[in-house]
């Protein structure tokens, strides 16, 4: 009985909730705007590289994840899907279990956002260079 009154609620509520999408009879539907210019897809990027991993292994393609990351009652491991134009370089490479990431550094933060490398195209940051040892450096 419980069963069959949690049911109906759910389902009147699923109802009530959706809008009613009615048209007046005769009148076309308006055509969507056209988008302008190239329309780059967000980069979905997580603070942690183990989240991120976690989120990929859950919804393996793009679509998957930014419907997961859609979801308001999806647990979305504190990743996000940012926009390109917030990407300002890359932070950092790794490799891990066969797979690679960047980090990348996002304009406003100062954490990096892991991701897959190859989401965005950045050149690779130059890696510093050792300081030469006592023994390296001449004396004065």
């Amino acid at each position: 009985m419980r069963l069959a009154i949690l049911l109906a609620t759910s389902l009147s509520a699923l109802a009530v909730s959706r809008p009613v999408q009615a048209q007046a009879p005769g009148r076309p539907a308006k055509p969507a705007p056209a988008v302008q210019g190239p329309v780059s897809a967000p980069v979905i990027a997580c603070p942690s590289l183990a989240n991120y991993r976690l989120l990929r292994r859950e919804a393996p393609d793009e679509a998957a994840a930014l419907a997961r990351l859609g979801d308001a009652r999806a647990d979305h491991l504190g990743c996000t899907a940012f926009p390109r134009d917030r990407i300002a370089a890359l932070a950092e490479h790794v490799a891990l279990g066969g797979a690679q990431y960047d980090c990348l550094a996002l304009q406003g933060t100062a954490i990096c956002q892991w991701t897959a490398t190859g989401t965005v195209d950045l050149p690779v940051p130059a890696k510093s260079q050792p300081k030469p040892s006592a023994a390296d450096r001449g004396r004065r």
